[in-house]
């Protein structure tokens, strides 16, 4: 290889001093010999060139291969966008919004550029107007302040020095790139961005533990709830970019597109929702309970409509965990109708059957068992099925159970295993709780395990579980699964349809399920639960009440019962639209079910009775409060043209986080007074969103 680029030096060379030194009279052989030479020279270049390739090819080719990958830019990532989560009707419930942290290179030479008028450097003559910018807008720091630390990071020469501590909205950056210096840009002002995406809830705490929640560095992805259930639909797809300098400035090159999330239709109809959360709130404060929950499902589909879970705090009640699914609790005498559809579809009791209640008290081996009416009135006596379920009577209920399975207590257990109220399901919220139906070999099994499992003791059934198995009584005994979405809406108005589930197609015979029915009904109209009566349709359902064990006590600290009440049932009875179950722990006064259960069942029956249209008078109509007014939903309807036509909405009616989400979201600041629901606005709707930087609103 270096022997031919050497001749080939040698022959220009040669060429070269040839042209000089030879010299003829014929100018036309002169003229040929000098085409010669230059042919002969460029030869030789272009052999010198072809010998360096083919050097460049064979020898040096895994050394420059490892040079280049040393020196080749890395690839980005390109973030996809996370998917929404919507309302059946399609609001908003969960959505994306970018945030920015702000930050100036402290580094760029042009800060150094001498002013030839007074003798001072560009960063010098201009960083107390930033200072002074910066404590006007954010009102956190002085102007001195700010311009101490900018000083500082200046002379430390800090590459990234953060401007502000906090991450700060679209609008508020549009504004402060706008600031001295700033306003300079990335190569002359220092100014850089981070972006850092942000997961907001529109309607505050309307189902917040349902949709759940995502990590604090989003790419982490869904925490709890929908959002951890969907996270691959709602993540999407990164993309990747090489960043490059063309022409001067910095290109990105994409080498895969990123593919935006898919959004989550669910089942939550937001009147409904905010319906339950009010009605439950009001009994909760009331009783000063625990928390409690209450879960609205759609007979036929087994659509969750509304599921309100809410919690005693410091600040009030909240939705702090999913109580309906996640609760492993005794369902008390909710469970009684379990009992006795099985042992009704079993052939061993029907409605005619008796039983002797006696004074209240019956006992099983070492145990006890008492109705409610020891020590308050004289015991039931002798009395047939229907009136053992009306009273919610625990000795009716034990001793038919007893006496019919006490031989072979696992086939009244293998018959509930039947119904598959205990099915393993799959809901839709992470981490749910399950139902424990223990069997005999068992090793808690005991002489008194059939008589208490039997009235909702030493059995485990979440509330959602016990809806769905009332939904099925329902539902014509069809058992669906309770779901919270409906559809999976990707790019060009893709959509995958999420079908209902059925469980199991008949949980007992058609004519247990009449009886069955029929004795719900009374339990409503003339036993336990009358204070649940309707004057607008009929209703029916089953009360319970069961005492709170923990480390083998059921007292509180001062020495009274602790209890947990349930009431689960649907409507309207005729013609069943929705099933419903209302849970309380922990009242503080005595616990009665069906005044306490039943009045958030009723409050929360009639208005979505009414607001699905339901066949009702004028009067009641009239008489419905604390429910979505049609102003209010007009109201929330016109929001999203508002924020898209850049205009104030009218937002009497919405609770403080509606109002500060769609304000912010049109770059407004929002100051609020009082609580409870915007009753005034300073800034009259309509008006243009551009003139309005802030809006104080009074709520009431």
């Amino acid at each position: 290889m270096v022997f031919i680029v050497i001749l080939s030096i040698l022959a220009v060379l040669i060429a070269i001093i040839t042209i000089f030194i030879v010299k003829t009279e014929d100018v036309k052989t002169s003229m040929i010999l000098r085409f010669c030479i230059v042919y002969i020279s460029m030869l030789a270049v272009a052999v010198m060139i072809c010998a360096q390739v083919i050097k460049l090819q064979t020898k040096e080719h895994d050394k420059l291969v490892r040079l280049q990958r040393k020196v080749q830019t890395t690839p980005d990532s390109i973030k996809a966008r996370r998917g929404n989560i919507l309302s059946d009707d399609g609001r908003l419930m969960a959505s994306s919004m970018p945030t920015y942290f702000l930050n100036m290179d402290m580094r760029v030479e042009a800060f150094k550029v001498v002013d030839k008028k007074n003798g001072k450097t560009f960063f010098e003559n201009n960083v107390d107007s930033l200072a002074m910018a910066l404590s006007n807008k954010f009102k956190d720091k002085t102007a001195a302040e700010y311009s101490k630390e900018l000083r500082t990071a200046y002379r430390q020469k800090k590459s990234e020095h953060r401007i502000v501590k906090k991450a700060v909205k679209y609008t508020d950056y549009l504004e402060i790139k706008e600031f001295p210096i700033l306003r300079r840009g990335n190569i002359q002002g220092g100014f850089t961005t981070e972006e850092r995406m942000i997961r907001v809830n529109p309607f505050g705490i309307l189902a917040k533990r349902t949709i759940g929640d995502i990590y604090g560095i989003m790419e982490k992805g869904g925490r709890s709830g929908l959002e951890k259930f969907y996270d691959k639909e709602l993540k999407g797809e990164s993309g990747l970019k090489i960043t490059d300098k063309m022409a001067g400035k910095k290109t990105d090159i994409i080498i895969k597109p990123a593919i935006d999330g898919k959004d989550i239709v669910t089942t939550i109809n937001l009147k409904l929702q905010e319906t339950a959360e009010r009605a439950l709130m009001a009994e909760l404060t009331k009783d000063q309970a625990e928390f409690g929950c209450a879960v609205l499902m759609e007979v036929k589909t087994g659509e969750i409509k509304a599921i309100a879970n809410l919690k005693r705090t410091p600040n009030g009640y909240n939705e702090v965990t999913n109580i309906a699914v996640g609760s492993e609790i005794d369902p008390g005498s909710t469970f009684k109708t379990v009992s006795f559809l099985v042992a009704m579809d079993d052939g061993a009791i029907d409605t005619t059957t008796m039983v002797n209640t006696g004074n209240g008290t019956y006992k099983f081996a070492n145990r006890v068992m008492k109705d409610w009416t020891v020590g308050r009135r004289p015991g039931f006596g002798v009395i047939d099925v229907p009136t053992v379920m009306y009273q919610s009577s625990n000795v009716g209920v034990s001793v038919l159970i007893d006496k019919h399975y006490g031989h072979n207590p696992q086939k009244f257990l293998d018959l509930i295993h039947a119904t598959k109220i205990d099915s393993p399901l799959k809901l839709e919220i992470p981490g749910h709780a399950k139902v424990k139906i223990k069997d005999t070999d068992n090793k808690t099994w005991s002489k008194t395990s059939l008589p208490w499992m039997s009235i909702g003791y030493e059995v485990i059934v979440p509330p959602i579980y016990t809806l769905m198995f009332y939904n099925a009584i329902a539902n014509g005994g069809r058992m669906m699964k309770p779901i919270f979405a409906t559809e999976i809406r990707g790019p060009l108005d893709s959509v995958k349809h999420l079908t209902p589930v059925v469980v199991n197609e008949q949980i007992c015979k058609p004519s247990t399920l009449g009886k069955i029915q029929k004795i719900l009904e009374g339990v409503v109209t003339k036993g336990t639960a009358k204070a649940v009566s309707s004057k607008l349709f009929p209703i029916a359902g089953k009360t319970g009440t069961s005492q709170i064990f923990e480390n083998g006590k059921n007292t509180n600290a001062e020495g009274k019962t602790r209890h947990q009440i349930t009431f689960c049932g649907y409507f309207p009875a005729d013609n069943p639209m929705y099933s419903l179950i209302v849970y309380i722990r922990e009242p503080k006064g005595p616990a009665s079910a069906g005044s306490m259960c039943g009045s958030v069942f009723k409050t929360i029956a009639e208005r979505a009775y009414i607001l699905g249209g339901g066949d009702v008078p004028s009067w009641a109509k009239d008489s419905v409060d604390n429910v979505i007014s049609a102003e209010q939903a007009e109201a929330q309807e016109i929001i999203l043209h508002s924020v898209d036509e850049d205009i104030i909405p009218d937002l009497t009616e919405l609770t403080a986080a509606e109002s500060i989400y769609l304000l912010e979201t049109l770059g407004i600041d929002v100051e609020i007074k009082g609580a409870g629901r915007v009753a005034e606005q300073s800034v009259k709707p309509g008006t243009s969103a551009t003139e309005v930087k802030k809006i104080t609103l009074t709520l009431k």
